[in-house]
């Protein structure tokens, strides 16, 4: 027995017993936030005792047989592991399922998105592989939630705040309490359609699996942020502002502009190319040069930070903004409930067969809606 089994007993066992509690429906959504943050730290401290487990297995003397690695169900390619005999059955069959959640307690986004949680331990890569550059990333930010087993997902949220008021004795006390309201996301069937061609059928199983699922997941993350930005515009949640200009107060007017919600993680400016350029050409009034710092902090450059004087935000690039429209605010209070596995499946047939393609369908279940009252921004410029 590895000398972390026992300590991953006991997170298996506590994450079981969060998980029934974040289930019951009298759990008040300041647990909620409070059983997802124990989750993530739990989920962190997994994988790490399973990446040591598996790392003793991989060191072990040749004389001594090694332990089976702890992390295998979780993708490690050995001889005979799971994801192994995952990828002999899709190359056979063609149908693939992932499931929402991963032994770890990995959401479903961590197999959407080329997140931190994917990077531990580094096996779990194979299991998707590397997305191609120009997502977002705004599935890393917005709150996922299992719906599995539930109909129209209700988000409850505070409308108005308690007010108080002078008080005359003898009188009925003037001060009024707050108002609450609830959002309804339904279940929609999210599906995309992509092809390549088909000689990646010839490569071997693990990597044909690999080459397929990247291609699905590419198209069903674009799809999927299009959904996202879409019901945030026109939800009635959402706060407006018209007429702010990109020039020097513009990240100033933005920043203060926008009243937190308490608890609800940090803020995140959402912005197209264009406006991003736009933002890094307002030049000072004296020296003439860039007003804005812009630092990109990923690989891909669609993410970093915008700072000016003693003012910061972080910022994603979006490609499906129109030019002279931004969001900011917090995005943990966009909620994207999925309901159930994603699901892939390949075809040859038809004009894929005459075009010498492989047709590759992806769908997923799932629904987005903001679910705090003025929880985001639109920004717009003045025409726009």
């Amino acid at each position: 027995m590895h000398p972390n089994t026992e300590r991953i007993h006991e997170i298996e066992a506590r994450r079981a017993a969060l998980l029934a509690e974040a289930q019951n429906p009298d759990t008040t959504t300041e647990r909620l936030q409070e059983i997802s943050e124990e989750a993530r730290g739990l989920n962190e401290e997994l994988a790490q005792l399973e990446t040591r487990n598996s790392l003793a297995g991989q060191l072990a003397p040749h004389t001594t047989p090694a332990a089976p690695a702890a992390s295998e169900g979780r993708g490690t390619i050995t001889s005979g592991g799971v994801f192994e005999r995952r990828a002999h059955e899709f190359a056979r069959s063609g149908h693939m399922t992932t499931p929402l959640f991963d032994r770890s307690g990995n959401e479903h986004r961590s197999l959407l998105v080329s997140s931190g949680k994917l990077a531990t331990p580094t096996a779990v890569l194979n299991e998707v592989g590397a997305l191609p550059a120009g997502t977002s990333g705004i599935l890393e930010d917005v709150h996922v939630i299992d719906a599995t087993g539930t109909g129209a997902y209700e988000v409850p949220y505070k409308k108005t705040d308690a007010k108080a008021a002078d008080h005359t004795e003898g009188e009925k006390y003037a001060g009024t309490g707050p108002t609450f309201d609830k959002v309804t996301i339904s279940p929609v069937d999210w599906g995309v359609l992509d092809s390549v061609g088909n000689q990646v059928s010839k490569m071997t199983p693990v990597a044909y699996a690999n080459e397929v699922q990247v291609s699905a997941v590419q198209a069903l993350y674009a799809e999927a942020e299009h959904k996202i930005l879409t019901a945030l515009s026109t939800s009635d949640l959402l706060e407006k502002r018209a007429d702010v200009a990109i020039d020097a107060n513009y990240l100033r007017n933005v920043v203060l502009g926008f009243k937190p919600v308490k608890g609800k993680g940090p803020c995140v400016l959402y912005v197209g190319r264009e406006d991003l350029a736009a933002i890094g050409a307002v030049r000072g009034t004296s020296e003439k040069k860039p007003l804005y710092e812009i630092t990109f902090d990923n690989e891909e450059n669609t993410a970093g930070i915008i700072k000016e004087g003693g003012m910061a935000s972080r910022f994603r690039i979006c490609d499906d903004l129109e030019a002279g429209t931004q969001y900011y605010g917090q995005p943990r209070n966009i909620k994207l409930p999925i309901w159930g596995d994603y699901e892939i499946k390949t075809d040859e047939g038809g004009h894929y067969f005459d075009e010498g393609l492989m047709g590759i369908r992806a769908n997923v279940t799932a629904g987005s809606a903001l679910g705090a009252w003025h929880g985001m921004q639109q920004i717009k410029q003045a025409g726009e």
